[in-house]
């Protein structure tokens, strides 16, 4: 016996072409409904089995169309669709003369008895599909049909919505994920000395108000005080002695503790979610000058991100403690800025920030009255 079997999925045609041939069935294939009615008219097959959801000719009009063919009229057509499954579906289908509307999926040991039960009771004559002149007319059939695409298509678009809301609520719980490893990352870099406690998240919102001030984005604010937070990263590996000593650096010292800018970068660079802000963590000690660290790049070379990092870090190394010295005061910390302006700093980063800082200062002094 000769079944022609017809689906767009490679998977699909495969499964069900091993099914039947290890029953022995010669099987014959299609991936849409045109390509099966070639091959049917071609070389008629003894029983048609057919998805719905199809490119090119789905499944209900190459019924409609076999029917309509004399030499195809009383070939058994079985519907076989995991789309179209609703009643009014089967309805519509054995309404055009297929004798069987099968669900997917189906376990290969019931798909291969409900195939022999369709041929026994069609050799019976107890499934005679309906003559061509019982079939409904070209309005009726259309009106059935648009009724049945429509209704696909409103369930394929709240699949996609609902695929949508899943893909999102998977982004964001990625994300929280990755925002959760970061803070544990820079957590464990700040417990390593109290004078690095706070820093980065200092930095960060140093960071935030210099960019927006700027007019930098939403998307750009966030990668900038992703890149903020992590710009001291590299220093989780130097030494507390370096970390923590209560005089200047020795020369030695100073050459260890400037890798920390580039091991930073190397730390993250496996992580693809953080390629993009890697540049901001390596040049943040980077100078308009060139006379920075590591590669003494200048300009535009060093990069917006690391040079409003650079200012934003600087501004809180003056303001904070630190084991060499004590905390110096926001007037002094912005005259120091302003005095390197140029060699050191970006000027219009350092405006946007003393712009910043003013406003904030202003509004301090309304509220105390």
């Amino acid at each position: 016996m000769k079944i022609l079997i017809v689906d767009d999925s490679v998977d699909s045609r495969l499964i069900l072409q091993t099914t039947l041939r290890s029953e022995g069935y010669e099987v014959l294939a299609a991936a849409d409904g045109a390509q099966a009615l070639e091959i049917a008219r071609q070389t008629p097959p003894d029983m048609i089995i057919s998805d719905i959801l199809m490119p090119v000719m789905d499944g209900y009009q190459l019924c409609r169309l076999c029917r309509e063919d004399e030499r195809l009229a009383s070939i058994p057509f079985v519907f076989y669709s995991a789309s179209y499954t609703e009643p009014q579906d089967r309805q519509f289908g054995l309404g055009m003369g297929a004798v069987r509307f099968i669900v997917k999926p189906m376990a290969p040991d019931e798909f291969l008895r409900t195939i022999k039960g369709i041929i026994e009771e069609f050799d019976q004559g107890l499934l005679t599909p309906e003559p061509v002149a019982a079939q409904q007319g070209e309005d009726s059939f259309l009106k059935g049909y648009s009724a049945r695409l429509i209704r696909q298509l409103e369930k394929k678009v709240e699949d996609l919505e609902a695929a949508n809301l899943a893909l999102r609520k998977s982004e964001a719980d990625l994300k929280e994920l990755f925002e959760s490893f970061v803070r544990a990352m820079v957590n464990a870099l700040e417990a390593k000395s109290r004078w690095t406690t706070g820093h980065s998240k200092r930095v960060a919102s140093y960071a935030e108000r210099i960019a927006r001030e700027m007019g930098l984005g939403d998307d750009q604010v966030g990668e900038l005080k992703m890149a903020a937070l992590l710009h001291d990263i590299g220093k989780i590996g130097l030494r507390d002695s370096i970390l923590d000593k209560p005089t200047e650096l020795t020369r030695e010292e100073h050459a260890i503790m400037q890798r920390h800018a580039a091991q930073g970068a190397d730390i993250l660079r496996d992580i693809s979610l953080l390629h993009d802000i890697l540049p901001a963590i390596r040049n943040h000690h980077e100078k308009p000058d060139g006379s920075g660290y590591p590669a003494g790049i200048k300009g535009h070379e060093i990069g917006l991100y690391a040079q409003i990092i650079h200012v934003a870090d600087s501004f809180d190394s003056i303001t904070a403690d630190r084991p060499y010295r004590q905390a110096q005061g926001r007037e002094q910390a912005i005259a120091e800025l302003r005095q390197f302006t140029g060699e050191q700093f970006d000027r219009d980063m350092v405006d946007a920030f003393v712009r910043v800082l003013g406003r904030e200062e202003e509004g301090r002094k309304r509220q105390n009255g």
